[in-house]
């Protein structure tokens, strides 16, 4: 069969299809394909069934292992530090339990298949300070938030949320550097374990949102302050910041900190931020905004 006619059918999907094969079912299209009908959370959307089949096929008309066929020397490696990491977890298993007790909880995290591992968080969390440090280390991984290292890419945000039951202030930093990292869905569970840990995550978060030179630090500090607008002074400082020229010159920043206005609570605040709303300098969307946080107010009367 001629090997070039069928090479220009595999496209980057197709490619990662064989690469997550080989990294989390032992090279087995069989074994992948069981899994798909399982549902399990390791099954990426875009995986379609029919596509796996297809190439399933593709492989037993060739007589021959497709991965090494098409795959390039960098998706190679990476399917072979991913082995690599599945087998470091797995040693942990293998040392005397005494000596390995917090590492396996984290990585019974890790290899949880329930998506909510709720078992798994619990067993965590009953430890307390003692396993900030590894879910930590865990969050800061980068190769832990790819969907083919152990854990499908979901483990770092399984860390947030034992972070934030947790509540202990050594995580505020790298909670706060994750974010962004993921998707929105991460990033929201990111800003609610930020809210749990409550008045040393506002501080932290209210100091980095009015840092100079802006970058994205203060963007996402603002993103992450919604969450607490209605925390004593935080609405009262993103007011203070959204008078200020070269804010409203930044759409992104300007927009988050007019949103948590909607915590403004003094009635002399708020007249000002309404008259401040009305102000033709500003942009059309952040005059839209603004009105949006005003309509708060009325909510709560």
């Amino acid at each position: 069969m001629d090997l070039e006619a069928h090479f220009p059918l595999i496209d980057a999907v197709d490619h990662d299809i064989l690469m997550y094969r080989e990294a989390h079912f032992g090279g087995q299209f069989s074994i992948m394909l069981d899994y798909s009908l399982k549902e399990g959370k390791g099954m990426l959307p875009e995986f379609d069934r029919a596509r796996i089949e297809r190439l399933a096929r593709l492989e037993e008309e060739l007589k021959h292992n497709l991965a090494p066929l098409v795959l390039t020397a960098h998706e190679v490696q990476k399917i072979a530090d991913a082995r690599d990491a599945y087998r470091k977890l797995r040693a942990i298993y293998e040392r005397p339990s005494g000596k390995s007790h917090l590492p396996r909880l984290i990585a019974d995290l890790i290899f949880a298949e329930d998506e909510a591992a709720e078992e798994e968080i619990a067993a965590i969390v009953a430890e307390k300070g003692g396993i900030v440090p590894l879910l930590i280390d865990l969050l800061r991984s980068e190769e832990f938030y790819d969907p083919l290292f152990p854990g499908y890419g979901q483990a770092p945000f399984l860390a947030v949320k034992a972070l934030g039951r947790i509540g202990d202030k050594r995580a505020i930093i790298s909670l706060f550097e994750a974010l962004g990292q993921g998707d929105f869905f991460g990033d929201d569970q990111i800003i609610k374990a930020l809210k749990a840990i409550g008045k040393p995550a506002q501080e932290f978060l209210q100091h980095v949102v009015k840092g100079r030179p802006f970058n994205e630090d203060n963007e996402k500090a603002a993103i992450a302050l919604l969450e607490f607008k209605d925390e004593e002074g935080v609405a009262s400082l993103c007011f203070d910041l959204l008078r200020q020229p070269d804010v409203q010159l930044n759409p992104c920043l300007a927009t988050y900190l007019a949103l948590s206005c909607a915590g403004l609570k003094d009635s002399t605040a708020q007249q000002a931020f309404e008259k401040l709303s009305h102000s033709p300098h500003l942009s059309r969307s952040l005059r839209e905004d603004m009105k949006s946080a005003m309509l708060d107010w009325h909510r709560d009367l």
